[in-house]
């Protein structure tokens, strides 16, 4: 499953500034910088960002970050068992119940 923009919803927890834009009204003043909040695509910090708001939510839906990989995450249900391994920006996403896996698709993934 590819998770649209997924670098934009990344929460930046240390503080980056960035010079402004092209085409911004005060871009020609190089003493000004924009303070981001999110993630950006191309920013060193953007997949940590976007992991740690994607463990959070998949560990509030009853998944567990496996000891030997922080990048796959397994639930253990009463009739089910998920799977989902982190790829970037992909969800690779197995288990044995169509429609649990079906219903983690539907899942709003942070924004």
């Amino acid at each position: 499953m590819d998770v649209k923009n997924t670098f934009l919803h990344g929460n930046l927890e240390e503080e980056v500034c960035m010079k402004l834009p092209p085409g911004h009204l005060q871009a020609s003043d190089p003493t000004l910088v924009c303070r981001l909040h999110k993630s950006l695509h191309g920013l060193k910090q953007s997949s940590h960002a976007w992991h740690a708001q994607l463990s959070v939510v998949l560990e509030e839906l009853g998944f567990k970050m496996s000891n030997a990989d922080s990048s796959l995450f397994v639930h253990i249900g009463p009739k089910e068992t998920l799977v989902v391994l982190i790829y970037v920006d992909d969800l690779i996403i197995s288990g044995n119940n169509s429609e649990a896996i079906s219903h983690l698709k539907a899942t709003s993934f942070p924004n």
